[in-house]
């Protein structure tokens, strides 16, 4: 495992937690600095045209940098650090990082541009265009995120090495059935509830800057997000004669794999972050699909077609176990 104080652990909290920090409380002095010599009310929300056509407080800025552009940060990163510092590694906690950085940093940009810009007018409806500081504010969140990759070391995921299963005897006319559920973990919440935050935010930003259209699209996708959230958060593992059955409580998604089509059982450590890029229904390069809502132990399968799929549940090794022996029994005719 590496050192829970490892460059990797260093980094991350650099680039997803002190810089966005520093970014966050300079932009806060700037506008504060500006609040007297401000209309109020402020120019909040900006036409396609390039003229403001939404007002509000002058304390919307504030906390919308507050909120936005250091609180999804600061709860992403807390979600993931846990499982930096246990020695969890790959690519996705590189690329957390990174967005942390990059969604900082375009708050950052593009609030305080349009709220100093207004400093010193009369009528906020004078304001200038918002569609220079927006595309200044979207290429230095680019660049940013960038940055934020680069600061990074590239520490990849390593599995663990598989369980060894113990023999499970079954006569020829014996019926078994292993029985489990698995709920997902609180840090795998906290991290789709971060996700859903954002997309919130950002259907909160099509709203006050995009035409009905984009907006009642902007919506779909968002309602979209929530219902496949809500389905992957808890499942029911069952183990019999017609092979290995992952059910949502919702019963949808339903993943089945027959006996018939089971190559190889085993039963490993499995990290959703590091291998799967994450909680919930997830599929990995070279990792296969998954059903992984905590980090710990797992059933793994490997189809004859040589895919493989994996879920998180506890007693991983017994029904591994079963289900090895009820392949061996099914073959053995």
């Amino acid at each position: 495992m590496t050192p829970p104080r490892s460059t990797a652990v260093r980094r991350f909290v650099l680039v997803a937690i002190t810089l966005p920090i520093a970014l966050t409380l300079l932009s806060l002095i700037a506008q504060i600095a500006v609040v007297p010599t401000l209309p109020d009310p402020i120019a909040t929300h900006w036409g396609l045209g390039g003229g403001p056509n939404g007002f509000g407080p002058v304390w919307v800025p504030l906390v919308l940098t507050g909120a936005v552009g250091l609180g999804l940060p600061l709860l992403l990163a807390a979600s993931v650090l846990n499982g930096l510092r246990r020695g969890d590694r790959g690519a996705t906690y590189r690329f957390l990082g990174a967005v942390a950085l990059g969604e900082s940093t375009l708050i950052a940009v593009l609030v305080t541009w349009t709220t100093l810009m207004q400093a010193g007018l009369a009528d906020a409806a004078d304001a200038p265009s918002a569609t220079l500081p927006a595309i200044v504010a979207f290429v230095a969140a680019a660049g940013a995120g960038v940055l934020g990759w680069r600061l990074q070391p590239d520490e990849p995921y390593r599995p663990s090495t598989p369980v060894d299963l113990d023999r499970v005897a079954l006569e020829p006319t014996e019926r078994v059935v292993w029985l489990q559920s698995v709920r997902i973990a609180v840090s795998g919440m906290i991290v789709l509830g971060v996700s859903l935050l954002l997309i919130v935010a950002c259907l909160v930003f099509t709203i006050l800057t995009a035409p009905l259209p984009v907006v009642l699209m902007m919506a779909a996708v968002t309602l979209l997000m929530v219902a496949a959230v809500a389905m992957a958060t808890a499942f029911h593992v069952r183990v019999d004669a017609s092979g290995l059955s992952v059910t949502s409580v919702f019963g949808f998604p339903r993943i089945h794999i027959p006996l018939q089509d089971i190559d190889q059982v085993s039963a490993a450590h499995v990290s959703p972050m590091g291998e799967f890029g994450g909680w919930g229904l997830r599929w990995a390069l070279g990792g296969g699909f998954g059903v992984v809502l905590r980090t710990g132990e797992g059933i793994r399968v490997r189809r004859r077609s040589g895919k493989v799929f994996t879920v998180t549940v506890d007693d991983a090794e017994t029904g591994a176990a079963v289900l090895q022996a009820l392949v061996a029994r099914a073959a053995r005719g």
